[in-house]
């Protein structure tokens, strides 16, 4: 193979499995970034890099994305679903020559992380049973954990105070995903 043709190829590669231009940055796409909370809702503009020949298109790629209430035109309102993930949205658009236009749009979706009671008090050497739910995590199995010395907490959520008086701080993180966790602040005093 000569070196001109293995340019050739690596040019056809490249055209044929990035789609010769058609997809890219034909949109510019606002809000950037695009991340929001499960069942939270954002809407969507995307102004065309050229002239079209007529509407842009939306169209989800993923099951479960979500839904589009306005699925034509620059602006859509874009449902997050209940389940946390990454999410994809595909704009197409005819342009004035007759091409179609094509971008992938990104859209992550967080879990929402929350700790029952948010906050407690109780006296010195006091109880108090927390749950947790990770809205959006396919389970709400956590990890218990308080600070040093900020008494106990066990496996089933019941915190332990210590004698000591002040505030301190009970953590429950997801054993699906160790980066999403929520915080309940506890007052021990009389």
């Amino acid at each position: 193979m000569t070196r001109h043709a293995g340019w050739f190829a690596l040019v056809l590669f490249l055209v044929l499995h990035c789609g010769g231009g058609s997809s890219g940055s034909n949109f510019n796409v606002e809000p950037e970034p695009r991340t929001l909370t499960v069942g939270d809702r954002m809407v969507l503009s995307a102004r065309p890099a050229e002239p079209l020949d007529g509407e842009v298109q939306w169209e989800l790629e993923d099951p479960y994305g979500g839904g589009l209430r306005n699925s034509q035109g620059e602006s859509t309102l874009y449902y997050a679903p209940e389940k946390a993930g990454i999410y994809h949205l595909t704009l197409r658009a005819n342009r004035a020559d007759g091409r179609q236009m094509k971008q992938t749009v990104i859209i992550q979706v967080l879990p929402v992380p929350t700790v029952a009671p948010s906050s407690a008090q109780v006296p010195p050497g006091g109880t108090v049973a927390f749950s947790a739910n990770m809205k959006g995590l396919a389970r709400n199995t956590v990890t218990w954990s308080v600070e040093a010395d900020g008494g106990a907490i066990d496996p089933e959520g019941v915190y332990q105070a210590p004698s000591r008086p002040g505030t301190y701080h009970v953590t429950a993180t997801s054993t699906l995903d160790p980066s999403v966790s929520a915080q309940a602040s506890v007052v021990v005093g009389d």
